[in-house]
């Protein structure tokens, strides 16, 4: 397949520009976290992230890591254990287990919440509405695009 010369050199530079504040982002969230939650893996902490949308079921979390749902469980069972997240019956299907978060899970959740609003004011807030309206548009455009795209 060719790609126009353009396309890939604006592509390059945009997928180099993505990963450098993806950088940036993950050097803040580390300073502000200050190691408050170094216990937890990268996958683990995914799963938080997951859960902080809405609740998950094991398979939804199997399939999300293309891992067995048993594998899942474990996952599971870790974050369990830590305080992090509790398991429930669906009362709609009882041969799912929903996963949602524990004490320690909320805490997570609005550590979280408060990082972004320190990225949304030290970053976000300093382009004007029309900017971030058209990079909210284009972000959802790509995200789109890499849905539908096997």
């Amino acid at each position: 397949m060719y790609l126009d010369e353009e396309i890939l050199h604006f592509s390059k530079q945009i997928i180099d520009y993505s990963n450098a504040l993806g950088s940036i982002y993950v050097e803040e969230y580390q300073r502000f976290l200050k190691n408050e939650y170094a216990d937890l893996s990268t996958k683990q902490q995914l799963t938080l992230e997951l859960l902080r949308t809405k609740t998950r079921t094991i398979n939804e979390l199997a399939d999300y890591f293309s891992i067995s749902s048993s594998a899942a469980s474990q996952l599971i069972s870790k974050l369990e254990q830590l305080g992090y997240v509790k398991r429930e019956i669906n009362p709609h299907n009882r041969r799912e287990i929903i996963v949602d978060f524990a004490q320690k899970g909320h805490e997570y959740h609005k550590n979280i919440e408060k990082i972004q609003l320190h990225l949304i004011q030290k970053y976000y807030a300093k382009l004007p509405k029309e900017d971030l309206k058209t990079l909210l548009s284009l972000y959802e455009k790509l995200y789109t695009i890499a849905k539908e795209t096997p």
